[in-house]
């Protein structure tokens, strides 16, 4: 019992109980059936908060009950409604709302204007209930008024003279103009309204177009108005009416008083025009012409030059201390000197004294040969110098000798540099005997000199005053019989080739080239024994590629491992690869619908009919029991190898076009199954030859027409797939349930318009959208929802003669060719198209 003691002793509480299931809310306490009053038990559902701790329960009133109170625990009332709403002004609550008679319209009701049974009906007129103020309409805020008087023809109308309503109209009226109201300040028609207070729509003279003047920009649309009738005379009235003399005259070649002349005295034209009024510059007048104001006559101010006037009017001729335009660039400018020397010269600035440019502040040549480093006459070159850059006694500047302090050495100045050039024949700085430090360029060491490379021969060959050392040993192939061919460090530098008293002498690894590299054996141990080029060449095989299956290819699935051929004897090898075992892997050994061997007993995706050798574990595709002997897949059927977006490949043929004649010939039989899972892209655009061949494939059949009808209905029978049967899968699509319908929803909100995309299995984004078999047929959580059966796409059932298409695609134009029972559809067995899928049926389950 959920009552949290080990009962049954078997060291767990409890189990077998779901905290979110209504008879166990949270707690093994919280019982919804029982904390509910008067709720239909179908729709009792908990939502749990947090272990231990009371769930919420939610459910609907049963039948005549109806919750009008705040607590929705209790449907404390009991009510049968007569109708949807409370509108017939009868003292009954027809919609048990708990409100009588809220729906009559009070307000504007003729009938009912304030209270029930208060009529309107007012002597020789057409009467209104009229409602004031915000508060709710009864007799003290809502009354009865005229809206017109009566008026059948001449000696046969009514005026309501005295303005009371109560009353009704209570004057006879005599027709004028032939009952047509004009503008004249007569009621012609006798309704008790005067010209404009009345309907001129007869007066023809009422309601044109007209102008204020015909003149100028009076006449101008932007200014027309409208014929009104004001105090029983029709003038011309409007926002926009300009009359002559309202507006100024301005100079633009329109006549803008409206007295028949352009741009006559305009007005904004008077005055001096231009930006300075300093000598040499001065102001103009602004003129009107051709439509625009123009300046004529003005001097305006330019760039200030050093001419003795003032250009630029600001009262300072030539800018006083301020340089002109034309002043304060370089002048007297010589050459540059060379890189590394100096010049006497240097450029002055020009400046502007009394109107004129000088130069201040230059120095200039004055003649005369270059010094050493001195460019004396300003050339930009030197001549008579040193070449310092290659002269041993002037490297690098003037008297700078390289050959101070040597000692039996070479030098050589290049690019300002001294550069020791090496000793004299017969003499080395190398710190031998003689020479008293090594490299500093003095050379004290007296040597004959037979080669730049040691020999091993007990001999100082090259001079440095040590003997054998640093010598080149030869490599193994020529001292020890190590084959050009030999790659293997045990070959190449594991090999000690080394000079001994003016000798070479070589050293092996263990188990080479013992007792020469001649005589060696080889052996399967991953080293070149013999020292040929070769390794194992005894054993063929070793370091090739190989598989666990290599024996049996493709029985080991998903456990397949690779490796190589490795050494298991002297003269023998075997592959390092072994199988694994599939519970190591991620998933275990379940086998999942997805085109991959996942218990590595040799089969793919092997069904109940077919299990392969681990029978244990099949592909259980998750159906929904629907008849005693009736079982639909819960989702429309996609590929193994699709994704969440990826629609997967490969055809529904399993048998050729000699078993199977609706096989078209020579295609190739890819014998794709179909899977039943959610958050995959269902296979669309399969004939229904494919999809009758894969269900029969995976031990179940095309479901026909029927059955695929009766899934749909869930038993109510629904008119969609909607959830929860009942009243809900009777109505059309609301926010709270709709699926994948061209009309019922949009595949992209941020998008204008209706987007029609094709969603996955079971799409998060879709509400309600399954044929609801829950507590029927032994069905589960897990297993009482036929998802997508109504939208996302057609699915193709087996017809008497035919196929027939259930159930409306994404792309639908109405949600009734998604009813359950429509049946319209139909197609051969050959056809296909892109909002077209299925589903299969079986008469034994398929998981078990």
């Amino acid at each position: 019992m959920c009552d949290y003691v080990d009962n049954n002793c078997d060291g767990v509480t409890d189990e077998g109980f779901s905290l979110s299931d209504p008879t166990t809310c949270g707690t093994c306490e919280n019982n919804c059936f029982g904390v509910l009053a008067n709720h239909d038990p179908i729709t009792v559902a908990c939502t749990p908060v947090t272990p231990g701790v009371p769930g919420a329960c939610t459910g609907q009133c049963a039948e005549g009950w109806v919750d009008l109170d705040a607590d929705p625990s209790t449907c404390e009332t009991f009510c049968f409604p007569s109708a949807n709403d409370d509108a017939s002004c009868n003292y009954v609550d027809d919609d048990c709302d708990g409100s009588t008679d809220e729906d009559v319209d009070l307000c504007t009701s003729t009938s009912h204007c304030g209270a029930c049974g208060f009529d309107c009906t007012l002597p020789h007129a057409i009467s209104a209930c009229i409602h004031t103020g915000a508060a709710a309409c009864d007799p003290t805020n809502t009354a009865c008024a005229v809206t017109q008087c009566v008026c059948n023809g001449p000696g046969d109308c009514w005026v309501n003279i005295d303005g009371v309503d109560s009353n009704g109209c209570e004057v006879p009226c005599s027709i004028t103009n032939g009952g047509v109201e004009i503008c004249d300040g007569l009621d012609n028609d006798c309704d008790g309204l005067v010209d404009a207070l009345d309907d001129l729509s007869g007066d023809t003279a009422v309601g044109v177009p007209c102008a204020g003047d015909p003149d100028g920009a009076c006449a101008d649309p932007s200014h027309a108005g409208v014929v009104t009738c004001v105090g029983g005379v029709v003038s011309c009235q409007g926002p926009n009416v300009l009359r002559q003399g309202m507006a100024a005259e301005l100079c633009n070649n329109v006549d803008d008083d409206c007295d028949g002349l352009t741009d006559n005295n305009p007005t904004d034209v008077s005055g001096p025009c231009g930006s300075n009024n300093t000598f040499p510059c001065s102001l103009g007048s602004l003129r009107c012409q051709d439509g625009r104001t123009v300046c004529v006559g003005a001097v305006e101010p330019s760039l200030e030059l050093c001419n003795g006037v003032d250009d630029d009017c600001d009262g300072v001729t030539d800018s006083g201390t301020e340089p002109t335009s034309d002043s304060g660039g370089a002048c007297d400018v010589s050459p540059p000197a060379p890189a590394g020397a100096t010049s006497p010269c240097r450029a002055g600035t020009l400046a502007c004294l009394s109107g004129a440019l000088v130069c201040q502040d230059s120095v200039v040549s004055t003649g005369g040969m270059d010094t050493c480093g001195v460019d004396q006459n300003c050339d930009g070159t030197l001549t008579m110098q040193p070449d310092t850059e290659t002269d041993v006694d002037h490297c690098g500047g003037c008297g700078l000798s390289c050959r101070a302090s040597a000692v039996h050495a070479n030098w050589s100045c290049q690019s300002r540099q001294c550069l020791f050039q090496g000793c004299e024949p017969g003499y080395y700085d190398n710190g031998g005997p003689g020479d008293a430090v090594a490299g500093d360029n003095k050379c004290g060491y007296a040597c004959t000199f037979v080669s730049a490379q040691e020999s091993c021969n007990g001999v100082d060959d090259n001079c440095d005053g040590q003997i054998d050392e640093g010598v080149v040993a030869p490599s193994p192939t020529a001292v020890c019989g190590v084959s050009p061919a030999a790659a293997g460090v045990e070959c190449t530098s594991g090999v000690n080739v080394s000079c001994l008293n003016g000798a070479w002498r070589c050293t092996f690894p263990a188990n080479v080239c013992n007792p020469t590299c001649a005589a060696a054996a080889e052996t399967c141990d991953a080293v070149d024994n013999n020292c040929n080029g070769l390794v194992n060449e005894n054993v063929p095989l070793y370091g090739q590629s190989c598989a666990s299956d290599d024996a049996v290819p493709g029985t080991h699935g998903r456990c397949r491992t690779t490796g190589t051929y490795l050494c298991s004897g002297p003269n023998s090898v075997s592959c390092g690869a072994i199988k694994a075992d599939c519970n190591s892997l991620p998933g275990g050994c379940t086998e999942a619908c997805d085109g991959v061997d996942n218990d590595c007993d040799g089969a793919t995706d092997e069904t109940f009919q077919s299990r392969g050798a681990n029978a244990a574990n099949f592909v259980k595709p998750t159906v929904t029991k629907i008849g005693a002997s009736l079982w639909i897949m819960s989702y429309e059927a996609s590929r193994p190898n699709s994704s969440l977006s990826d629609p997967g490949r490969g055809n529904g043929y399993h048998c050729d076009v000699a078993s199977c004649p609706a096989t078209p010939l020579g295609v190739t039989l890819d014998k794709t199954k179909a899977c039943s899972v959610p958050q995959h892209m269902p296979w669309f655009n399969v004939t229904p030859a494919e999809a009758e061949q894969t269900c029969a494939a995976m031990g179940g059949g095309l479901c026909t027409e029927a059955q695929w009808q009766q899934a749909c209905q869930a038993t109510t029978p629904c008119t969609w797939g909607y959830n929860p049967r009942g009243a809900a899968c009777t109505s059309a699509y609301t926010a709270s349930k709709f699926c994948n319908l061209g009309p019922s929803y949009d595949g992209n909100a941020l998008m204008a318009g209706d987007q029609n995309v094709l969603q996955e299995t079971a799409s998060p984004v879709l509400a309600n959208c399954w044929a609801d078999w829950a507590n029927l047929q032994g069905n589960n959580a897990a297993t009482n929802k036929i998802y997508d059966i109504t939208g996302n796409l057609r699915e193709i059932t087996k017809g008497s003669s035919d196929y027939m298409l259930g159930g409306a695609s994404f792309v639908a134009d109405s949600d009734q060719g998604g009813a359950c029972a429509f049946s319209a559809y139909r197609s051969s067995e050959t056809y296909s198209l892109y909002d077209v899928g299925f589903r299969c049926c079986f008469t034994t389950d398929p998981t078990l």
